[in-house]
């Protein structure tokens, strides 16, 4: 691949923000990448700093898994404690309705991804 500028000579990367090659003479480094111009460099800036928040939330993600399902079990607990406990008020079927609920949503959205893949 060769400059966009500089058609003798070799490219040593790719912008991040356009995607022209660009020669050591024009490369403007930018984190994790490079950019062609001043003009390329803000947005090549920016999606530096998408990427690595993109990567970073990787692993809250991946906590989701294990936290989003006690969200309804706490709900229907709740929901379930305070109606044996003979508070039979809106608040105490809220919880125990809001919980299950929850709890066959996230139960029939997980079953739908796992068909699907």
């Amino acid at each position: 691949m060769e400059c966009f500028a500089h058609s003798e000579s070799t490219a040593v990367g790719v912008c991040k923000s356009c995607g022209k090659g660009v020669c050591r003479a024009c490369a403007i480094p930018v984190d994790r990448g490079l950019a062609c111009s001043e003009a390329c460099r803000p947005f090549a800036e920016s999606l530096s700093l998408v990427q690595t928040t993109s990567i970073r939330n990787v692993g809250l993600q991946s906590a989701q898994r294990f936290v989003l399902p006690l969200i309804p079990i706490l709900f229907l607990g709740v929901g379930l404690y305070l109606l044996l406990t003979g508070h039979s008020d809106v608040f105490s079927w809220f919880y125990a309705v809001a919980g299950a609920g929850l709890g066959l949503a996230m139960f029939a959205t997980r079953q739908k991804r796992a068909r699907s893949k």
